[in-house]
């Protein structure tokens, strides 16, 4: 883990590093994306935030391209490795469901870095990802007032698939 020393009027405290992983694949994702950075940012525990979506490709290669794909693949890596937690929107419908977000998150599990999952909708949950998660949560609002560096335990408890 990664933590950050960041000055807050002139008192240095210690940040958390927050991979954020989430599709981004229609304007309804990407407004829940930002809506949930912009939260964060609000979080004083909160340090750095690597957004893929941001964050990724600074170099501008052309998306699809073999070059591009392996300059991604190895950010997204190295932000992950990087994260002290992940915060992954769970937004699970068929139509719009995004394996890379899930990759994220088992990625993290396996490599023991807290995953909190923020689901809007608040339904059904994978078994999988119920089970990885360390913190689970659907208000918004939460997230600007969680700990994450210290990040408390809180376990899906609803319908599993």
């Amino acid at each position: 883990m990664m933590t950050l020393l960041i000055s807050v009027r002139g008192q240095f405290i210690v940040a958390a590093n927050i991979y954020l992983a989430a599709p981004f694949f229609n304007d309804d994702q990407i407004q829940r994306l930002q809506a949930v950075e912009q939260t964060l940012k609000t979080n004083p525990s909160v340090g750095n935030i690597f957004v893929p979506m941001n964050d990724t490709n600074a170099t501008g290669l052309e998306i699809g391209t073999p070059q591009w794909r392996n300059l991604v693949y190895h950010e997204d890596l190295a932000g992950l490795e990087n994260a002290d937690v992940v915060v992954a929107i769970y937004d699970y419908e068929a139509e719009n469901s995004d394996p890379g977000t899930m990759f994220e998150i088992g990625f993290a599990v396996a490599n023991k870095i807290p995953v909190l999952v923020y689901y809007e909708n608040h339904q059904r949950v994978n078994l999988m990802i119920a089970q990885g998660l360390h913190y689970y949560c659907h208000q918004l609002a939460e997230l600007s007032q969680l700990n994450f560096i210290d990040l408390p335990e809180k376990p899906f408890t609803g319908e599993v698939f």
